[in-house]
């Protein structure tokens, strides 16, 4: 029995064996089937995170020379929101769409390295280094902590709710 690499995407493989080799086994197929229904739902998140962004940062635009705080804290919100969809999708919801839907899909057009690579460099470009090392840093410790806090609460409010259930239920 092998684990799948994404179980939203995989489905049961049966002609791996655990601790053999890879690279030993005959192939089946040059690429992977794609599951569509699953790109999909990844294209509908997707489309949603990125209006969500473009409505944040075009209503609340950075001003010149001065920190980035909504491309800052649409990331950072966005490094929280995935943590907890990640909880969730591992230990409350059983659905093949949940991690493809908002992780993926929302969560990875909302939040995107690339806008802080491009404020990054726009802010070195306009010769304020001092607020460009200050944003890249104060993104990747607030992102990290963000995260963190996200996969703290979402695993407190899961056993919690876990707990609860097991009460409930007649041993």
């Amino acid at each position: 029995m092998s684990l799948p690499i994404d179980p939203d995407l995989d489905g049961p493989d049966t002609s791996a064996h655990v601790g053999s080799s890879p690279f030993g086994q005959s192939r089946r197929s040059q690429w992977p089937r794609p599951r569509w229904d699953v790109l999909l739902v990844v294209f509908a998140g997707g489309c949603l995170g990125g209006w969500a962004r473009y409505g944040i940062t075009s209503t609340w635009p950075a001003r010149t020379g001065r920190f980035p705080w909504p491309t800052f804290d649409v990331n950072v919100a966005g490094a929280f929101v995935l943590a907890v969809v990640v909880v969730v999708a591992a230990e409350v919801v059983s659905s093949r769409y949940l991690r493809p839907l908002l992780g993926t899909g929302f969560c990875g057009a909302f939040t995107t390295f690339s806008a802080i690579v491009v404020t990054t460099d726009q802010l070195f470009a306009h010769h304020h280094q001092r607020i460009a090392v200050t944003y890249l840093v104060a993104s990747t410790v607030a992102g990290l902590a963000a995260a963190s806090i996200g996969l703290a609460l979402a695993r407190v409010a899961t056993a919690s709710r876990r707990r609860t259930r097991r009460e409930r239920s007649p041993s």
